[in-house]
């Protein structure tokens, strides 16, 4: 899985359908399902793989610490994603936790160790932007991470712009891609807008939740 080619992050919606987009017509570089509330997450990604056995699955999660989420967490990652993206990160220790529950869930399950790749999104939230200088020890599952202005208020203020730059400026201290998860439901001229000035910023690649936008992500960052 190269992180640095995947540019279009489809959100999944929970729907029967197996396929929730035109597989011809529509193909994401990956395929991103909430994790919360969702019972039949094994289900759901048998489901998927079993007609588009190489594309990747990521699941969100909510955040953890020790007080709560941490069995939602460990039962999102038994259903053995391709990598779990893990919202409010807060601390590099929030990433620690992370990891060492991949781990354990990992060897019970008879999985590869490292196989669950993680996203850790500190850009939706205030604690991750103002530690975002001091993440600097890269776990080898950590493959990117995360920005969602939708999260800081107001989205489109100058506390959201802030937050891309320390965003990005966390990564490339880290040796890894930023991804944008922000406007994924915008309408198509203000998410065309928001692609270009996320591919201008340095990101890596963007979430939609609209499949007919995957043509608007691909032409913003491959043009940039």
């Amino acid at each position: 899985m190269d992180i640095r080619r995947m540019k279009v992050w489809l959100l999944g919606m929970a729907t029967d359908d197996p396929v929730p987009f035109d597989p011809q017509a529509h193909r994401p570089d990956c395929l991103c399902l909430s994790a919360k509330g969702e019972d039949r997450l094994e289900e759901r990604i048998a489901s998927l793989r079993s007609v588009l056995p190489s594309l990747p699955i990521f699941l969100i999660c909510e955040p953890i610490s020790k007080a709560y989420n941490v069995d939602d967490f460990s039962r999102a990652a038994r259903a053995s994603p391709d990598g779990i993206i893990l919202r409010g990160v807060e601390s590099a220790a929030r990433i620690q936790m992370a990891e060492t529950l991949l781990r354990v869930v990992e060897a019970r399950e008879e999985l590869e160790e490292g196989s669950i790749a993680l996203i850790a999104m500190i850009g939706d939230n205030g604690g991750g932007l103002l530690n975002a200088r001091h993440f600097l020890h890269r776990h080898r599952r950590l493959i990117a991470l995360g920005y969602d202005g939708d999260a800081l208020e107001p989205a489109d203020g100058e506390i959201a712009r802030q937050g891309a730059v320390a965003t990005m400026l966390a990564a490339r201290n880290l040796g890894v891609p930023a991804i944008d998860f922000s406007a994924a439901r915008s309408p198509a001229a203000a998410f065309e807008t928001s692609c270009h000035q996320a591919a201008r910023t340095g990101f890596a690649g963007k979430l939609t939740e609209n499949p007919d936008h995957i043509g608007i992500i691909k032409s913003a960052f491959g043009a940039a």
